[in-house]
């Protein structure tokens, strides 16, 4: 609900909740929205604006054209200032039929209508210039389906739960929203998102469950995993918890597929690892999450105590553990043995104590951990 404090009108009259309160209103809209005047009475008339606006378009039977629109604000102007125009009065008339009666002697409350309902149509045009410019985001996406979707909104302050009709789901985050057909097409299914959600996709080869996020494709089979698209952030964060995903721009859709079947320059994703997308430059980059978590207990050594353990088993075992690769010179280091209790130590404090003991040091490259160190003198 906070984020509404700062709209603008155009913003409110633009933002699909608050059109379906204006336009449809039920008890959950009308819940909200009175509960949001109360706590921000200073939104009022920012509001009423909004709804004007929205009425305004109501009434309009016929969209003009630019051009129309723009001889219409001439003639506004010609009448309210007395100044000489362009405007051939018979064709003003005929584009006003459909608008508001002839003005036979400057009337403010007309001239006011006039001015609202012109600018109701200086913000359509803006918005569907605004669409048509941005069609790889929310908004555009969803303006462009050729087919009719359900949106789901959590407007409230705890994570919205939003199951689908093939049994995935999507946790949605406050202030998120999600569009997506409400039976899925044979071949695939789309879902468009905004905002952040954890979605669990049901296993299903033969229909790609696809996630399309301010200019971003994530495409998965059957997995778990979160997509941050926040509108006005910068950039799009893909973080995979189970199973893989491929994650590409929207642009590659139009490009021929790889060896592996999914569009030239996909990133494919693994437990662990997330992709950061920023839609100005398409730039499109793979890092390890923060604080990988544990995906398999190992079937040997499970409290991972080690006793002058060959430090190659030592990292197998981690790679299993965390799913992750781990890069080194296994001759450099063939000499190197572990005796450490690494028991329940985060992944990278475990990999701290590691390179300490060998003498070594990593760092994390394109999702990768890469060991380097001198090696060690073997033992006698």
């Amino acid at each position: 609900m906070n984020h509404y404090a700062e709209f603008t009108a155009e913003e409110f009259a633009e933002d699909d909740f608050f059109r379906r309160w204006v336009q449809s209103p039920d008890a959950g809209t009308e819940i909200f929205w009175q509960e949001f005047l109360v706590q921000h009475p200073e939104k009022h008339t920012v509001m009423v604006t909004a709804r004007s606006l929205l009425r305004a378009i109501e009434q309009v039977q016929v969209m003009p054209t630019e051009a129309q629109g723009e001889r219409m604000w001439a003639a506004i102007e010609q009448r309210t200032t007395g100044l000489p125009g362009q405007v051939d009065a018979s064709e003003l008339e005929t584009e006003n039929r459909w608008m508001w009666p002839k003005l036979e002697r400057p009337n403010w409350w007309q001239l006011a209508a006039a001015v609202i309902l012109l600018a109701g149509i200086g913000w359509w045009f803006s918005l569907k210039s605004k669409l048509s410019d941005q069609p790889e985001t929310y908004s555009g996406l969803v303006s462009q389906s050729r087919i009719d979707l359900v949106e789901k909104i959590n407007n409230t302050s705890k994570p919205l739960t939003v199951r689908f009709e093939e049994g995935s789901s999507v946790v949605l985050q406050p202030d998120s929203r999600v569009s997506y057909p409400a039976t899925f097409a044979a071949e695939k299914r789309d879902v468009f998102l905004s905002g952040e959600g954890f979605f669990e996709v049901s296993k299903n080869p033969e229909r790609p469950f696809m996630v399309y996020a301010n200019g971003l494709v994530t495409k998965v089979i059957g997995t778990s995993f979160m997509v941050r698209a926040l509108e006005k952030a910068n950039r799009v964060t893909v973080i995979v918890r189970t199973g893989k995903v491929a994650v590409f721009p929207i642009k590659s859709l139009d490009q021929k597929t790889s060896a592996s079947g999914q569009p030239a320059g996909a990133l494919l994703l693994t437990p662990n690892q997330q992709a950061f997308f920023e839609p100005t430059s398409d730039r499109l980059t793979r890092q390890l999450v923060e604080t990988p978590a544990l995906i398999k207990v190992p079937e040997h050594n499970q409290n991972f105590i080690f006793e002058d353990t060959p430090v190659a088993e030592v990292f197998k075992t981690l790679e299993t553990s965390y799913g992750v690769t781990i890069a080194y010179d296994a001759k450099t280091l063939q000499s190197c043995n572990l005796t450490a209790p690494l028991g329940d130590e985060p992944l990278f404090r475990k990999l701290d104590i590691i390179c300490q003991t060998i003498g070594a040091t990593y760092e994390v490259l394109d999702a990768k951990i890469v060991v380097t160190g001198k090696g060690c003198q073997p033992t006698e």
